[in-house]
């Protein structure tokens, strides 16, 4: 278990669910101007560029870019589609889109080594 949870895999999930979480709060913040939303933000912030180090020292920063900045993009995409009821804003071509960074996801993941160094 304590292997799993210090992972590269883990740390790449890690990096992209602080970020969804964090701009997620960038959203609620500018929308409330709640304090307590800024102050988690920024105490959020540096973890999620702690995290993408630990993945960026074991995959590279070529990959740990292509894996954690496009979860990045999903995220938030996610949140916006499920909680706040964006799909209706999307075109066609941006659902399209959103596909194709599923696909690329899904291309890294499949076709990388077994083991990150």
């Amino acid at each position: 278990m304590k292997a799993l949870l210090l992972s590269p895999w883990s740390a790449v999930l890690a990096c992209a669910a602080l970020s969804t979480l964090v701009d997620t709060l960038g959203t609620v913040w500018w929308e409330q101007k709640r304090l307590w939303v800024l102050l988690a933000i920024v105490g959020l912030s540096p973890l999620v560029f702690l995290a993408f180090g630990y993945v960026g020292s074991h995959f590279g920063l070529a990959k740990a870019s292509s894996l954690t900045n496009t979860l990045v993009v999903i995220g938030p995409i996610l949140v916006g589609i499920i909680f706040r009821g964006e799909l209706r804003q999307l075109s066609a071509v941006e659902l399209a889109g959103i596909v194709l960074a599923l696909a690329g996801i899904t291309l890294l993941t499949i076709f990388s080594p077994r083991e990150a160094s």
